[in-house]
């Protein structure tokens, strides 16, 4: 009681400020409109100044009663925190005993509607020790859901933790958002180059090798023939995948969300992901070539494998050398591509002169991080730093990697053949391999 006294002394005192303030507002008013009525239309200089004075105190004098009002709310606030009782706008102020005071009135309310004595002009009064024990008592009585797992002296009012005795009348709220599980993965396609074709594939013309070179001759002598380059073809086929999950047809009509877009987007994440996975691991068989599976070499059809030197681990060496084992061509545009926590490892290496290789970008300025100088992105289908694993990718992936799409997610709704389930069959082809093998290096894992 003696903390609502001070804070009613509070209240007191800046009531009777703020009717003297507004009272010296409502004079400098009647004064301002005296000026203006005693100037007419001409407003000579020493008018205007005064007017102008005038206006001032008035705005400075609103600014302290706006301010007031608000000084005076947080006080009945306090007060109501105090009395543990709703607010002037339906809230509840106050700590965690206030909480507390809204839930046992809000369990008062309810019984008085379950009992049908919730009248206009009814006065709620809340019960702590009734809060208190329905509070104690329904946890158990959902683990049970049994009358015996509430107390006797209970049973017989009226209460929300038990449905026949009014929980039916307490409605339940549900969300309209959904709390999605997220799922890692890596976007090989924003880095590859990706074509739409026509058709079930994509034939790729390929240079293997060069023109051959006589030599230099005198001025009479006769040339003879040179070799000329060997040409060769990448194909790539657009491979079908697919999903068709089911879904009742009252589900569709009383889901409390929309069913149909929840779905398409679902399986459009899922599709995402096993395309990108097999960019990477894909065996080739029905499904695109990943750029992890060719074997280590330089020639077409092999990807140059750089040992880190250490048996489980990453080291800065390594970095310096799969850097310059790619041709100064590719390296304009070459990046590394690794899962996060190789991030996390390469991110402590240092140099010889205990320089960090990883730098950091710049995210508001668009500059990414780097590893010497070049980019890294990463990438969640790259393998785990592990023996004989290749953890690091680094090379113009634009160059290296193609992607074809033929037919990008097509759904078919089909609610006839599979009653009382409606299917949504969904479909999608795209393919992907290495086109150019010398423009990508690995780095595998290797003492």
């Amino acid at each position: 009681m003696a903390t609502i006294d001070d804070i009613a002394k509070d209240i007191n005192k800046f009531g009777d400020d703020f009717k003297a303030l507004r009272d010296d507002t409502q004079r400098d008013l009647k004064a301002l409109r005296d000026e203006l009525d005693a100037a007419g239309k001409k407003l000579d200089p020493i008018v205007s100044e005064k007017v102008n004075k005038i206006s001032e105190a008035v705005d400075v004098k609103h600014d302290v009663l706006q301010n007031g009002i608000k000084a005076l709310t947080e006080q009945v606030e306090k007060i109501d925190a105090v009395l543990k009782r709703p607010g002037a706008n339906g809230g509840w102020a106050g700590d965690e005993a206030a909480a507390e005071a809204k839930a046992a009135f809000d369990f008062a309310k309810a019984r008085l509607i379950a009992e049908g004595k919730l009248g206009v002009n009814t006065k709620i009064e809340p019960d702590a020790e009734a809060y208190a024990a329905y509070a104690a008592a329904f946890p158990s009585y959902l683990r049970a859901r049994t009358e015996a797992a509430m107390p006797r002296d209970f049973q017989a009012a009226m209460q929300t933790g038990s449905d026949p005795d009014g929980g039916y009348l307490v409605p339940t709220t549900v969300s309209s958002r959904i709390i999605k599980k997220v799922y890692e993965t890596s976007n090989l396609r924003a880095l590859a180059t990706v074509e739409t074709i026509g058709g079930k594939e994509l034939e790729i013309p390929r240079d293997e090798g060069e023109f051959g070179y006589g030599g230099w001759v005198g001025e009479t002598t006769a040339p003879s023939e040179t070799t000329t380059s060997q040409l060769g073809v990448s194909k790539i086929f657009a491979h079908e995948m697919f999903a068709e999950p089911r879904v009742t047809q009252n589900m569709l009509e009383d889901a409390g969300l929309d069913i149909e877009a929840w779905v398409a987007n679902k399986v459009g994440e899922k599709l995402g992901r096993i395309e990108a996975t097999a960019f990477f691991t894909g065996t080739g068989v029905n499904q695109p070539r990943g750029l992890l599976t060719y074997g280590n070499g330089t020639a077409n059809g092999t990807i140059e494998q750089v040992v880190s030197g250490g048996a489980t681990s990453l080291t800065a060496d390594a970095f310096y050398n799969l850097v310059f084992q790619l041709k100064d061509y590719y390296t304009q545009n070459a990046r590394f591509l690794m899962k996060r926590t190789s991030v996390r490892d390469v991110m402590k290496l240092k140099d010889g002169h205990g320089n960090y290789l990883w730098q950091m970008g710049d995210i508001k300025g668009g500059q990414p991080a780097t590893i010497l100088g070049f980019p890294v992105d990463r990438c969640e289908d790259m393998p785990t730093v592990a023996a004989s694993s290749l953890s690091v990718a680094f090379g113009d992936f634009r160059a290296a990697y193609t992607i074809v799409d033929r037919l990008g997610i097509t759904l078919l709704r089909d609610n006839l053949t599979a009653k009382p389930y409606v299917k949504f069959y969904n479909r999608r082809r795209v393919g992907g391999d290495v086109v150019n093998f010398e423009a990508i290096k690995l780095m595998v894992t290797s003492a």
